[in-house]
């Protein structure tokens, strides 16, 4: 049974949290939790969403309009979100991520300190890691953000090393293991990754198009 405003009567939703009209949550969803080490920051999300059943999202948290969070997702302190952003079942967002518009995080994905740009699909089961040598107590201090362009999908259970920079236009197939930094166009693969091909040259087999990903580039023209 649901209230008028669409939030399930056994869902927490804290004092500075806000949720944006037309938001649809789930039973057992918790919204603006604080974490013993920051203090209570605002929890904004943004208009029609929808958070699944015991999703978790702690404060310091915003997300655009139409976000759209799958069940047992978790999504911690200093995390920020575009419109039209996805996270999969069981996926944890840890601190200080950023997210572009139409980022797709499938299930049980791990990323913490990335930088994403929009129109980004994340395969399930991938990890980006942020520790050189874990668990170093100094770890941020020894490895920069990881940064994703946009226009870019990876497969399923890659792995992303600290740091790393992931050009735009870019397609990692599943099961890479990601060490090195990838230039723009580029499509990758193997462990460690490599180039092995040209994103331009890319084809549709089935021809449904005339090139993969083409929807992309006709969203960004327009």
């Amino acid at each position: 049974m649901f209230n008028d405003e669409q939030i399930h009567p056994t869902s927490i939703i804290a004092s500075s949290a806000s949720v944006g009209a037309g938001t649809r949550i789930e039973p057992f969803v918790i919204v603006g939790i604080i974490d013993r080490f920051h203090g209570d920051q605002p929890c904004i999300i943004g208009k029609n969403s929808f958070l699944g059943s015991r999703v978790t999202i702690y404060a310091g948290v915003t997300t655009g309009d139409h976000f759209d969070a799958s069940d047992q997702s978790t999504i911690f302190f200093d995390n920020k979100f575009g419109d039209y952003c996805r996270v999969g079942p069981k996926a944890v967002v840890k601190n200080g991520c950023r997210f572009g518009d139409n980022v797709r995080l499938n299930a049980q994905v791990f990323l913490e300190r990335v930088e994403v740009g929009s129109n980004v699909f994340v395969g399930p089961g991938t990890v980006f890691t942020d520790d050189l040598h874990p668990p170093c107590p100094k770890y941020r201090e020894c490895a920069g953000k990881t940064t994703v362009g946009s226009f870019v999908s990876i497969g399923a259970n890659v792995t992303v090393a600290p740091g790393i920079t992931i050009g735009h236009h870019t397609q990692i197939y599943a099961g890479s293991v990601v060490i090195e930094n990838i230039p723009p166009f580029s499509v990758v693969a193997g462990n460690p990754a490599r180039v092995v091909k040209d994103f331009r040259d890319l084809e549709c087999r089935p021809g449904k198009f005339a090139k993969p990903f083409e929807w992309w580039d006709a969203e960004k023209k327009s």
